[in-house]
């Protein structure tokens, strides 16, 4: 052992300087001296080396022996014992150095462990003392953690997470690939678009977990009948690209439907139950109809379509008479990307907060949604909510909006949220019922939820907008009605939907303080308001002048960004919050 523990240190921190320090390392099981590497703070040791006699010396016999994999310090007391465990040649610096024809050394290797396994570790050492009594003085480090890490960056720059096959542009890389290849060899390819059929049924019947194990075992069935040299991609949330390396037209057919067949054949298990999927199926030859990687996968998308037009479990092959630019095939591209926010955990809440006075710290906010791209850039609303209703798909943001907003609920017991809901939704049986679910499962939050529908929509499906608000009310939500004096709602239908909100119009807030006409009509609303028992809110409040005037009206709240801005991440939320259910619920 070293004889001068506090000399040994300083050597070797003077060794060492200048590298990284207490990094994240791999440790063995601490209870059984050895085993597979587990998480340590930072698992080093050091070493003196004595080229007279051979011996290492540890300066922590038990750190050597976890870092090593060794049952003790004994089996590793010399070089050759060391470097058998050397899994492969370390650097040529090590060996000069061990040699004392380098000064010092830095290096990275594997080791082998007495359990047969290997981990990552990096050695730098340096020699002290003049001739006669020099030493190499070394710390071995774990670094596996680190590598592992590196690794799964390295994984996921060219794979789909979910599915472990190809990403997108590592697709194309190899679309681009074999349209060369076919070119120069004057052969025949394909490039097949794969979609699956009806996910936003399966979201809606088992949940995003399902989906999920939906869209991972499809994958797998895919690639089990391709061939050696086919490629298959994950594309988008439900498209799988797929290359075909050498194929005709009666390949390409036979290749199809072999596909739909592997993916119909059988229920897909999961933990709500079966699920019976299908997909639909685009193809372009290459490169006859398609000479570019774009274009290859462009016109798959529109051969897609064409398939989709037909029905599930439909295919088509490009050809002069596809439609590259149809509208459906737009509508699928956006339901998409609608599905995959969905199921990615993109789709967020921007919180606006509403005030009765300026000078009132914000406890009640208006949740509006958000979706942030693959990119990582938000998409405003009024990019994908008119597409989600087109495509039938707003249930399904309306129901993760409210989810969110009772998670935030959950970690906030001093916020009260509005949450809007869209006519598509409240005239659907099935979905309004299920919207109605969620809120009786989370009872003990209702009374801090207001749930709002803008005027225009009212009035086009009024008998079943008051059935829903009489269910909402039993609960013990609040129910709002949006930019109102924008629609034509009569006093009997007023009365009918027991409206505990009137939220004014903003059209006729802005510039308030100095629009006579617009005064008056806030007034009107306002009275309109008193007399139903409601209390008001004037939205689009952009300046203190307006702000003073509407108070002085009697507006009770005020909402615009004199109050403040939607934020997706205001400093009253927690870490984490909402995208994930809270893990228990605070104490009233």
């Amino acid at each position: 052992m070293v004889e001068n523990a506090k000399a040994l240190s300083k050597a070797v921190a003077n060794v060492a300087a200048g590298g990284e320090r207490a990094r994240a390392s791999v440790d063995a099981d601490a209870g059984a001296g050895f085993g597979p590497p587990a998480a340590d703070g930072a698992l080093q040791s050091m070493f003196e080396f004595d080229p007279m006699d051979g011996m290492l010396r540890w300066s922590d016999e038990s750190a050597a022996a976890r870092i090593l994999g060794a049952k003790d310090a004994q089996t590793i007391e010399t070089v050759e014992n060391f470097n058998k465990r050397i899994d492969e040649n370390a650097a040529a610096e090590r060996a000069e150095a061990f040699a004392g024809r380098a000064q010092s050394y830095f290096c990275e290797y594997r080791l082998r462990r007495d359990d047969g396994e290997t981990h990552w570790v990096e050695e730098r050492g340096g020699w002290i003392g003049k001739e006669g009594h020099r030493r190499l003085i070394s710390v071995i480090r774990s670094i596996e953690n680190e590598k592992r890490r590196d690794e799964r960056l390295s994984w996921l720059a060219t794979k789909d997470e979910l599915t472990g096959h190809l990403n997108r542009v590592s697709l194309r890389r190899e679309l681009e690939a074999a349209i060369d290849a076919a070119k120069a060899n004057a052969v025949a390819g394909a490039y097949i678009l794969a979609g699956i059929d009806d996910v936003g049924a399966v979201n809606a019947d088992f949940g995003f977990e399902a989906a999920d194990k939906v869209i991972v075992e499809i994958s797998k069935r895919l690639a089990s009948v391709l061939g050696e040299h086919d490629v298959i991609g994950r594309v988008a949330g439900t498209k799988f690209g797929i290359v075909l390396q050498s194929c005709d037209e009666d390949c390409l057919r036979a290749v199809c439907a072999r596909l739909m067949n592997a993916v119909r054949e059988s229920v897909v298990e999961t933990k709500r139950g079966g699920v019976v999927a299908s997909i639909c199926v685009g193809a372009v030859k290459i490169p006859e109809n398609a000479d570019d990687a774009n274009i290859a996968m462009s016109r798959a998308e529109a051969a897609l379509d064409a398939a989709k037009q037909q029905g599930k479990s439909s295919w088509s092959a490009f050809s002069e008479k596809t439609d590259p630019v149809s509208m459906r095939r737009r509508n699928t591209h956006m339901s998409d990307v609608i599905l995959t926010a969905l199921n990615e955990r993109r789709i967020r809440l921007a919180f606006q907060p509403i005030v009765a006075d300026l000078e009132e710290e914000p406890k009640k906010f208006e949740c509006l949604i958000r979706m942030r791209g693959e990119d990582g850039q938000e998409i405003p609303a009024p990019e994908f909510i008119p597409a989600a209703e087109r495509l039938g798909l707003v249930h399904l943001l309306d129901r993760r909006v409210l989810e969110l907003a009772t998670n935030t609920l959950e970690v906030c017991p001093d916020i009260h949220l509005n949450v809007n809901i869209s006519m598509e939704t409240l005239k659907d049986f099935v979905w309004a019922e299920g919207y109605i679910s969620h809120l009786r499962a989370n009872a003990h939050l209702a009374n801090r939820i207001t749930v709002e529908l803008t005027e225009t929509q009212v009035i086009d499906a009024i008998d079943a907008t008051i059935e829903f608000v009489q269910e909402i009310k039993k609960i013990g939500c609040s129910f709002g009605i949006d930019d109102f004096g924008a629609g034509y709602t009569s006093f009997r239908n007023l009365k009918a939907m027991d409206i505990d909100i009137l939220k004014i119009d903003g059209s006729f807030v802005t510039g308030v303080s100095s629009s006579r006409e617009n005064q008056l009509f806030v007034r009107t609303l306002l009275d309109l308001a008193r007399n139903f028992g409601m209390q008001s809110v004037a939205e689009w409040v952009d300046n203190e002048a307006d702000a003073m005037l509407l108070k002085g009206l009697g507006v009770d709240f005020l909402q615009g960004f004199l109050i403040g801005k939607p934020e997706t991440a205001p400093a009253w939320l927690p870490e984490g919050a909402p995208n994930d259910p809270p893990t228990m619920r605070v104490q009233r």
